[in-house]
């Protein structure tokens, strides 16, 4: 099923508290993705047993992208932003928003679904995707390696609502889609010609984040810390014998029936804590090193060939972006 808006209902019921986070707790409003994969903020703030140890009543404010997440972010919508992809956080903090990445949530499962008549890249004549997203950085690094840059016609979508509608009316022949709606275009005909994990592997991973804005992360770094520890526990959770427990009453944010977002979330690629040590910080100890530094430099690479940033940032600009620490604290015994 592709993404819905919520009903007034959701809307007005999105926390769920626990002892420590009753109605007199201090409200933490949270930027949310709608579809079939759960993710993990969905899954804290559905269930009691994770929300009740986040000293703040979690409120979740669903947004269309990424790009549009930031901007409410800086507009004072809400400090925190759950799986954001690197274009959107880097495009951000390259024009002065001052947010920073704690966690790496995921790498992007996403893929160019095609009509009947692409059998190879050769095959495209025009391509739909989300304008100023990871899946425009993704597409438009495996049309570079493809040598297709300049043949193939991109189309910017405002959502990504609007380009499935768009590649079903018959008006484009693909699009670079994440999961949720690639798999509502396979029931519909469409075939998968390449994936985001295909595309990493040339170089451009697509990775969602959990970002926070820097003032409330020095103002409340407990919630933060604590944050991120629920975050973490819930990735494992759907993922594991409990995830029908957990994921189900997850779907009331998401729009999706349970068994669907179930099923999504089961074969999404999770970072695996094992991992996330190495996104956020490199051998050395500095975030500069990290996995996650390196692909910000090429995401604004990216984003200064298409006029959203005057020059790339520097390293440590960048470094000072992404904070390992409230990672590093739980690996620490600091979600005790």
């Amino acid at each position: 099923m592709l993404k819905k808006s919520l009903t007034a209902a959701v809307l007005a019921g999105t926390t769920a508290c626990g002892a420590s986070a009753g109605s007199g707790a201090p409200v933490l409003k949270i930027g949310y993705f709608q579809g079939a994969v759960a993710g993990p903020e969905a899954v804290v703030a559905a269930n009691p047993d994770l929300a009740s140890h986040v000293d703040a009543s979690i409120r979740l404010h669903p947004i269309d992208s990424g790009v549009a997440g930031m901007a409410q972010l800086r507009a004072g919508a809400f400090p925190v932003v759950s799986g954001v992809g690197n274009p959107p956080l880097v495009g951000a903090f390259a024009t002065g928003t001052d947010v920073e990445a704690v966690f790496v949530e995921s790498i992007d499962e996403s893929g160019l679904v095609v009509n009947d008549a692409i059998h190879s890249g050769a095959d495209l004549q025009k391509v739909g995707v989300l304008v100023g997203s990871t899946l425009d950085f993704q597409l438009r690094g495996w049309l570079t390696t493809q040598r297709l840059t300049g043949r193939v016609q991109i189309a910017s979508f405002a959502s990504e609502a609007a380009e499935a509608a768009a590649w079903t009316s018959g008006k484009i022949d693909a699009v670079y889609i994440s999961q949720a709606y690639l798999l509502e275009l396979k029931k519909h005909g469409g075939r998968v010609l390449t994936t985001a994990t295909d595309v990493a592997r040339l170089g451009y991973a697509a990775v969602n984040m959990l970002a926070v804005e820097k003032t409330y992360a020095r103002q409340h770094p407990a919630v933060v810390q604590q944050l991120v520890c629920q975050v973490s526990k819930a990735q494992g959770l759907v993922k594991g014998a409990q995830a029908t427990k957990y994921v189900t009453p997850a779907t009331r944010f998401l729009g999706v029936r349970p068994a669907d977002a179930i099923a999504a979330t089961g074969d999404y690629p999770y970072v695996p804590a094992a991992e996330e040590t190495g996104w956020l910080k490199g051998p050395d100890g500095t975030a500069a090193s990290g996995r996650l530094a390196k692909n910000f430099q090429l995401t604004g690479e990216f984003l200064v060939t298409q006029g959203r940033a005057k020059s790339a940032p520097a390293i440590a600009t960048i470094a000072a972006h992404i904070d390992p620490s409230f990672w590093d604290k739980a690996q620490a015994g600091g979600c005790a």
